[in-house]
């Protein structure tokens, strides 16, 4: 319970809900943190009607998140491809994670907009 505690408060929802932390790597001379995320085993709700099999991962996104302790954090993403063994359509569940047009989570870019707007800065 605790450790779900700490994942909810360093992370958006989205990423505890649906990934699972396959590795975190620091590195204290760059002052990076990168966590790597693989999305859950799980079938997701939306294919749950169709005849699907885990068919590999799509390539990783990388997304910059809140820097920890002074370091930048990277969260390196994996969702899963999925194929309907009827039609032979390959699926992957969409989440919002990132801010349109960039490679910051939502949370990170209304920080940082606020943050600007607070110390009257312009971006």
């Amino acid at each position: 319970m605790v450790t779900k505690t700490l994942l909810e408060t360093i992370f958006p929802s989205v990423i505890v809900e649906n990934f699972d932390i396959v590795s975190i790597q620091h590195y204290p001379k760059e002052e990076e943190i990168h966590i790597y995320l693989d999305e859950k085993k799980t079938v997701p709700i939306e294919f749950s009607s169709r005849r699907v099999i885990f068919h590999g991962y799509t390539s990783v996104k990388k997304i910059q998140d809140y820097p920890i302790r002074g370091n930048a954090v990277y969260l390196h993403v994996r969702r899963r491809k999925w194929l309907d063994t009827e039609t032979n359509e390959i699926l992957t569940k969409t989440y919002s994670i990132a801010f349109e047009g960039t490679q910051l989570t939502k949370e990170f870019v209304a920080f940082l907009k606020e943050a600007y707007r607070v110390h009257g800065l312009e971006y």
